[in-house]
């Protein structure tokens, strides 16, 4: 069903990962797909360890402020390839080679996806104003060029800029000040129920749920004002 009653909407707060770059497809799941067109004989949760174990290294500061997303994805994936062969279920002597094969599998998506989100956000900013807010890494700014839809947002909250990460609300506030908004002007998209969906709620937003392919099954409640469940719905939600 369409969302209505929006018409009380004067900006938008966007999600990134998980949102812009896939459309609701969870990042777990997004390398997973690429680690079985691999052919890496590796079982999924072996592999989901590998995943988280990664995703806390990439907050020890291994990302600068100038890398691409591609360098940040490609620093994910090397983190993951050397859990599992400190754990004795990968080889070295292949790895390399996997690495580049689940990078290239997974950026390449990434960028088909971006050609529609520069799309819709082209239409969006023209009619309203729109803030990022990422858990990123400090190079939130760089990705946004690096794929050429960084004139559409006013501004960008970064977490490892700001000092706060999901699920704070705080994050949230930050993005609706920047808008220079009330936060019941302001509708939120994003792909987490609970990091971008419970948050925005709390502070007042009006919340659009992309509910999409999550690792950890999500079951939502009343905090989600809207579930949508693809990108491209927004052209025509916000006119």
């Amino acid at each position: 069903m369409m969302p209505n009653n929006l018409n009380h909407i004067k900006g938008i707060l966007f999600d990134f990962g998980g949102t812009l770059d896939t459309h609701g497809v969870h990042w777990s799941e997004q390398y997973w797909d690429a680690w079985q067109a691999a052919g890496i004989p590796v079982l999924k949760p072996e592999y989901e360890k590998a995943y988280v174990a990664a995703g806390d290294n990439m907050l020890e500061g291994k990302i600068k402020p100038t890398d691409t997303f591609k360098d940040t994805i490609g620093m994910q994936i090397r983190l993951q390839i050397d859990y599992l062969i400190s754990k004795g279920l990968i080889r070295p002597d292949v790895a390399e080679s996997w690495a580049a094969d689940i990078l290239e599998a997974c950026y390449n998506d990434v960028l088909a996806k971006m050609q529609l989100t520069a799309e819709i956000l082209k239409k969006l900013s023209v009619n309203y104003p729109l803030v990022l807010v990422s858990n990123f890494y400090g190079n939130m700014e760089t990705v946004l060029r690096e794929f050429g839809i960084r004139d559409y947002f006013k501004d960008v909250v970064d977490s490892a800029v700001v000092g706060v990460r999901k699920p704070d609300p705080y994050i949230f506030t930050i993005g609706v000040e920047r808008l220079g908004l009330k936060a019941s002007q302001v509708a939120v998209v994003g792909d987490s129920f609970e990091r971008d969906i419970v948050p925005a709620k709390k502070i007042g937003c009006t919340t659009l749920w992309l509910k999409g392919r999550s690792w950890r099954e999500e079951p939502g409640g009343p905090e989600a004002d809207h579930i949508i469940t693809n990108l491209a719905i927004l052209k025509e939600i916000f006119k």
